[in-house]
């Protein structure tokens, strides 16, 4: 967790910052005055995130009152490292209200509690995580001396590579003070160095009064940030990188939290207390990899199938059409090109057959190893899926289910996703 300022070189906008210490991580939690860093070069082409195919795999929409939701949420303990230093396990600094999540800080005194401010933050860590994907989150915030808003990720597993920086850290947005920008960040060990300073890491424009959406595509290669669907910057994967360079290539979780009066911003102002960042909606979507999933398109195509297979517009378990597999042994299959070698994707779909049996069969082949299948049978839609990394030359992969009897079957909504 950082902070930046700007230069202008060659025409492009660039930065420097002294930036302290990433919070998560410090052994002391404060700044390193004369930290400098070098800002990702801002993206100038208006390119806004794109609206393909994502399926959404989780969401909280904040939508009822009091206590989050604990499924999906545990309170971020309180610890020494500047942005835990106040946290508190407590309704009063982390609840649900005017469809809002609320992360709260004030100077309250709390009886047995003598800390000078108390601040509220959650996280996902097991409860939810991903590798890749889109993650977006709606919020405003309230700006004051010593104020420290932050949307960010941390790796499931801390020590996947050795201790921070190491593992990584994904900051898709922070705040200070009063600061008319907010900060997108990367951490790693290539990027950071032994003060906690960042070369990764951009300022971008906001709208300081209003709600903002704060977001990144992560994929196997890059990791874009945005603010309000507008690109800001990527961080690449370089050529041949290990985990020094990249270490995203595990599951990550999000942290929502609401710091101040210590460390980066410094000093609170007791006056513009209390602190608080509402948000409005968290959601996370992984990207649909496989054309025409659901039959929607009227037609088969690509999927390439036998005589007994037809898009049929009854028993359709999502949209109005489903395919039908009809009479004797069948297949339906797709292959998929354009796929990441050395790679894990999964491969999913619903099932419902006129009988509790025959088991169909839903699989993957050609992707180089071994062909992976699991049955699904039952009179309603039943869910199946295989898992399946591709060879270090591979780059399709053929998906498919198959009837290996008479019978009725119907299928529907399919799915391809890079884990």
């Amino acid at each position: 967790m950082h902070g930046s300022k700007l230069l202008i070189l060659s025409g492009l906008i660039l930065a420097l910052a002294a930036h302290p210490v990433s919070e998560a991580k410090a052994s002391n939690g404060f700044p390193s005055p004369g930290a400098s860093k070098l800002l990702a070069v801002a993206d100038t082409s208006a390119r806004r995130i794109a609206a393909a195919d994502w399926r959404l795999v989780f969401s909280d929409e904040f939508r009822s009152a009091g206590k989050f939701n604990a499924g999906s949420w545990t309170y971020c303990e309180r610890g020494s490292a500047a942005w835990t230093r106040y946290l508190t396990s407590s309704p009063d600094y982390v609840y649900q209200a005017g469809g809002n999540l609320v992360l709260r800080m004030d100077n309250a005194i709390i009886a047995g509690d003598a800390v000078p401010y108390h601040s509220g933050g959650i996280m996902t860590s097991s409860k939810f995580s991903i590798r890749y994907g889109k993650i977006e989150v709606r919020a405003r915030f309230s700006k004051g001396k010593g104020s420290w808003p932050a949307i960010w990720m941390m790796p499931e597993l801390p020590t996947a590579y050795g201790g921070w920086p190491n593992s990584g850290e994904i900051d898709i947005m922070e705040h200070v003070n009063n600061e008319n920008v907010v900060h997108q960040t990367i951490h790693n060990s290539a990027v950071t160095n032994e003060k906690g300073a960042s070369t990764a890491t951009h300022q971008a424009s906001y709208h300081a009064d209003d709600y903002n959406t704060y977001g990144i595509v992560w994929n196997p290669g890059s990791i874009e940030f945005y603010v309000n669907g507008e690109h800001q910057y990527t961080y690449k994967k370089e050529t041949a990188a290990g985990s020094k360079q990249w270490p995203f290539d595990r599951p990550f979780y999000i942290i929502l939290n609401q710091a101040g009066a210590v460390g980066w911003p410094g000093p609170a102002n007791n006056a513009d207390l209390p602190f608080e960042m509402k948000v409005d909606w968290v959601r996370v979507y992984k990207q649909q990899e496989l054309p025409n999933p659901g039959f929607e398109q009227a037609g088969l195509g690509p999927w390439q199938a036998g005589a007994g297979a037809k898009v049929v517009r009854a028993h359709a378990r999502s949209g109005g059409r489903a395919v039908r597999l009809k009479g004797g042994a069948s297949i339906l299959a797709q292959t998929i090109g354009g796929l990441l070698p050395n790679t894990t994707y999964t491969f999913g779909g619903y099932v419902r057959t006129n009988t509790s049996s025959p088991s169909l069969l839903l699989g993957v082949k050609n992707y180089g190893g071994s062909p992976a299948e699991t049955p699904i049978a039952g009179k309603k839609y039943q869910h199946g899926l295989v898992t399946f990394t591709t060879g270090a030359q591979q780059t399709s992969a053929t998906v498919y289910i198959s009837k290996p009897e008479a019978g009725t079957a119907y299928a529907d909504d399919f799915y391809l996703n890079k884990q």
